[in-house]
């Protein structure tokens, strides 16, 4: 008999619930996870640089320390079966991570542990399920190979959507954080001092970029070479804009060119960039609105405009 009809339809609900519960609630302290910063030496320093405490452990409870640390452990051994055999697909995978604003040494065990988890979650969700007793053999064998899929593919889908919003985050605030940067240097400060600056000043308007550039100075602060620290920010973004931005500043400080001049240069250029990306998109809109007018508009006002004669004329026909 199956287990579900012993225990009955309430408890069946209750079971599913709880189960999904916990599948969320997984998934919920993997992702949080991500973004924790273990406490090396480097990272304690920069946190000392910017202000903040340097003992990340105070005021953390016992037990939610030991969960964290249970989890991981969790994490790394589900993450060895899908650890990738090739280094530069690892480097892939951290360079998208690190896209998407997870800057955790262990972003990768952890995100590969999440694959696995939700692919062994997914299914165990199906099976305690009523829908396996609606399910033929086939039909279920198929319907666990999908959501095994879905749960392994999902964490990638969301971790590309998350890329996106922040290079579209960066992309729009770029300019603003030039302008800025220019006044900067062009006031008298130089590029370390003016970068601190339009980082703080840009913290609420400008969170994406502004957060980048904070991590910038920090590591220009704790003695890292400008060019390698401009390399760090690129790299991070993703975005051609940022990396043209660092590409200009690296060869105007090996060459003695001027960085004031180079920065309102491409200001400007940014700013017409963005201004034909405007125009483009709304060159885009007449067709964009022409199948939803053309579907879903039109019939509407042609029912409402020749409704009335056409129950006219047929009543005129019919007597």
């Amino acid at each position: 008999m199956n287990i579900l009809n012993a225990l009955g339809a309430d408890s069946s609900l209750w079971l599913i619930g709880l189960a999904f519960g916990l599948a969320v609630l997984l998934i919920a302290l993997a992702l949080a996870s991500l973004s924790v910063k273990r406490d090396k030496s480097l990272q304690r320093r920069l946190r000392q640089l910017s202000g903040q405490t340097t003992a990340s452990g105070e005021g953390e409870k016992p037990l939610k320390g030991q969960l964290k640390r249970l989890l991981f452990r969790l994490l790394n051994h589900l993450a060895k079966p899908a650890k990738p055999r090739q280094n530069w697909q690892e480097s892939d995978l951290r360079a998208k991570l690190l896209q998407g604003g997870f800057y955790s040494p262990s972003a990768v065990n952890t995100f590969l542990g999440i694959k696995v988890a939700m692919l062994i979650a997914y299914p165990i969700l199906l099976l305690i399920s009523p829908i396996p007793g609606r399910l033929g053999n086939l039909q279920l064998i198929l319907a666990l190979v999908g959501s095994a899929t879905l749960g392994f593919f999902l964490p990638q889908l969301i971790l590309e959507r998350r890329i996106r919003a922040r290079r579209k985050a960066i992309t729009r605030e770029l300019p603003d954080v030039l302008d800025l940067l220019v006044i900067s240097v062009e006031a008298g400060l130089g590029l370390d001092q003016a970068i601190s600056r339009v980082s703080q000043e840009v913290k609420i308007s400008c969170p994406v970029l502004g957060g980048e550039f904070t991590l910038v100075s920090l590591e220009l602060r704790a003695g890292i070479p400008r060019q390698m620290a401009l390399k760090n920010l690129a790299h991070r973004c993703g975005v051609d804009g940022v990396g043209g931005l660092v590409t200009m500043l690296i060869q105007a400080d090996r060459f003695g060119v001027s960085v004031g001049r180079s920065l309102r240069v491409h200001s400007d250029s940014v700013r017409t960039q963005r201004r034909q990306q405007a125009e483009e998109a709304a060159a885009k809109i007449p067709l964009k609105l022409l199948f939803p007018v053309l579907f879903m508009i039109f019939p509407a006002i042609m029912v409402v405009m020749a409704g009335p004669a056409v129950i006219r004329v047929s009543q005129n026909l019919m007597h």
